[in-house]
Parts: structure tokens; C-alpha cells; sequence
């Protein structure tokens, strides 16, 4: 079976590898120079179930728990993969009863967590100035590099025997008889059985010409990125304006949210801030430094949930499209093969069918 993947963003990358690794010959592409170029490059890189949402959403909840899971498997086949992954988070709300309440919600829900005091996080992180009463501990979370991770997969996929071309816009779905026979680059058109599409919140527009629209909206989120020459922080932490984590290489990560383009509002002016309340809030070693603000538009759906299957009135194509990616990548990959080349279909994550199309 000859399979086109476009996109190598997380998503599109755990499905080549995944297909590639069962025997598929897969072409993947991606208008981008490398590996998670678009949005996959701008995630935070927090692998978790806390931010979840069990009692509000308990399907999407099951969907993440089993995203974690999923994550145990690609470590014991890719142990590349997590290398340089690092466990564990604290997480604390304004006031304590309701840092309490989101511990007992997903304790609750069957999760793995626990409160702890303020003795025990001063013991953990040191550097805290500003230490919470208490926080919910999460231990099996993970921070990793979306970018490192995708880069992994697709070399993985492509010592299974894949083929990865980058720089290489899809102009166009190839068509013959009403179903999809490949997608067409600058260079020309490249047959497949199967046209795997995991391009975020470009994906309507590659379908548009079939009448077709899933829906999907983008959601922008702030990724800031600062110097840091020793490593002083041992877990993610989140707290009410705060949610920073430290590289492998002591640069911290930080997370915002998005509050325009303006020069007082926009990512760089959003960093300066961050800066300033990490300074107030953690020892941060000498001449820490914004070095980076950038924007990632992440793929949403009103109901929160990712969409994965194929589409019907357009024979032939697959579509990816979830947030958050970096923790549903992995399992989402496995998902994709067994319906695309076992033909076994997961009722976890929601597919797709005609009422779902505004434009049908």
C-alpha cells in the first residue's frame, strides 16, 4: 500500500512512522524546510493528563489518559524517542481549596496524583522565591522537545524504508473517478492509495475543492524562549501567571497565552512580562535573557476533541487533525495504521461523517 502523508508536524510524523514500521511504503511531505516547522516547533512540550478535563469532558479525558499510556509504548519501541525527557510537574491554582479540588477531581477519574505541602516544594525546587501553600504533584508527566521527538519519528520512519521530502507545497489533490490517487506538487504529481492529511488548521483549505470543510479553527498560544546558563529547575511548573520549564541545555520554555499583535500586547512585549515575573518569583541565575517570542496557531474543534479517520465524499483521504498534538501524536500515529492498513477502527476518537461538514 502506498500512502502519502502531508505534514510533518508531531501528528503527520507519528503516522508515517507508525505506517512505515508495519510495512507501508509512505511518501511523507511538508511545505516546511525540516521536521515540525510549523506549529509542532512553538509547543510547550508537556506530555500530561492534570490540564485535562475529567469531569467536563471525560470522553476527551480518556482519550489523553490513553495518549499517556501510549506514550510507555513508543519508549519501549523507539527509546530515542524520550532520551532527554524529564518527569514530573507541580501545579498550583490562587488559593488552596481550589488547588485541593483539582487534586480530588483527578484523583477521582483514576489519575495519578497527590497534594503536597509547601515543605516538600521548597525541598524540590529550591529556587521558588514565591512558594505555594501546597500544589498538585503530578509525577508521570513528561517534558520533552516536540521538535527533537518529530525529528526521531521521521528518521525513524525512514530507516523502515519511508521517503520524507521537505520545501514541498501540496498544490492540489490528484483525483481520478471520484476517489484520490495522490497529491500534486511544483514538481509534479505523486500517485498513493491513501492521502493522509495532518496539516492543522490548513486542512480545509486542501479539501475546499471536494465541498468539503471539517470545521476546524485555530487557537494561538505564545511560546517564549530565554537563556539560562545552569539548570535550577527540576519540574514544569504552573501556577496562576506562571508555567516555565527547563531544557536539557538550562534554556527555560514558557507558555502565554495569546493576546494580539500589538506592540504593548504582542509575543515580544507578552516575554518582557514573563521575564519579569520569573525574576520576582524564581532565583533565576545571572542574565537571563528573552531570546525568542513566537506564535503557534494550534487546531481546535468547539467540542475540544481531535478528529481522526477518513472522509467520506472524498474517497481516499485521511485526515489528523488534534490539539494537543504532542501529547496525542503517539497514540493517534498507532490509531491511523490499524484503520488505514488493518482496517480496524478505534471508537476513542471521534471520526468523521457527512452532518459533520458545514459545507455538505
Amino acid at each position: 500500500m502506498q500512502i502519502a502523508v502531508v505534514g510533518a508536524g508531531i501528528v503527520g510524523a507519528s503516522i508515517a512512522y507508525h505506517l512505515a514500521r508495519r510495512g507501508a511504503r509512505v511518501h511523507l511531505f511538508d511545505e516546511g524546510p525540516a521536521p515540525a516547522a510549523g506549529v509542532t516547533g512553538k509547543a510547550f512540550g508537556w506530555v500530561n493528563l492534570i490540564n485535562g478535563e475529567p469531569t467536563t469532558n471525560y470522553g476527551n479525558y480518556r482519550i489523553w489518559r490513553e495518549a499517556i499510556t501510549e506514550y510507555q509504548r513508543l519508549k519501549a519501541a523507539l527509546p530515542d524517542a524520550l532520551q532527554h525527557a524529564r518527569s514530573g510537574s507541580l501545579i498550583w491554582h490562587a488559593t488552596v481549596a481550589e488547588t485541593e479540588a483539582l487534586v480530588q477531581e483527578h484523583q477521582a477519574a483514576g489519575a495519578t496524583v497527590e497534594l503536597v505541602d509547601a515543605k516538600t516544594i521548597a525541598w524540590w525546587e529550591p529556587e521558588l522565591r514565591e512558594v505555594p501553600e501546597c500544589a498538585a504533584f503530578s509525577p508521570d508527566d513528561l517534558a520533552l522537545d516536540p521538535t527533537q521527538l518529530t525529528q526521531t519519528l521521521v528518521h525513524a520512519a525512514i530507516a523502515f524504508g519511508a521517503r520524507a521530502d521537505f520545501n514541498q507545497k501540496i498544490v492540489a489533490l490528484e483525483t481520478s473517478d471520484g476517489r484520490v490517487t495522490g497529491v500534486r506538487t511544483a514538481e509534479g504529481a505523486v500517485s498513493a492509495d491513501v492521502v493522509v492529511l495532518a496539516t492543522g488548521t490548513s486542512v480545509d483549505a486542501l479539501i475546499s475543492s471536494f465541498g468539503l470543510a471539517i470545521g476546524v479553527e485555530s487557537s494561538p498560544a505564545v511560546l517564549l524562549q530565554f537563556s539560562a546558563d545552569r539548570p535550577f529547575l527540576n519540574r514544569i511548573l504552573r501556577g496562576p501567571d506562571l508555567e516555565v520549564r527547563q531544557r536539557p541545555d538550562h534554556s527555560l520554555v514558557a507558555a502565554a497565552s495569546y493576546r494580539g499583535d500589538s506592540e504593548e500586547n504582542g509575543p515580544t512585549a507578552i516575554g518582557h512580562r514573563m521575564l519579569d515575573v520569573m525574576k520576582r518569583k524564581l532565583a533565576l541565575p545571572e542574565g537571563v535573557e528573552l531570546r525568542q517570542a513566537t506564535v503557534g496557531y494550534r487546531p481546535v474543534f468547539a467540542d475540544g476533541f481531535p478528529r481522526l479517520g477518513f472522509l467520506p465524499g472524498a474517497d481516499g483521504i485521511y485526515v489528523a487533525v488534534a490539539h494537543p498534538g504532542v501529547i496525542l501524536a503517539p497514540l493517534l500515529g498507532r490509531l491511523a495504521m490499524e484503520e488505514i492498513v488493518e482496517g480496524q477502527r478505534s471508537m476513542l476518537v471521534p471520526g468523521f461523517n457527512v452532518a459533520a461538514f458545514p459545507d455538505s
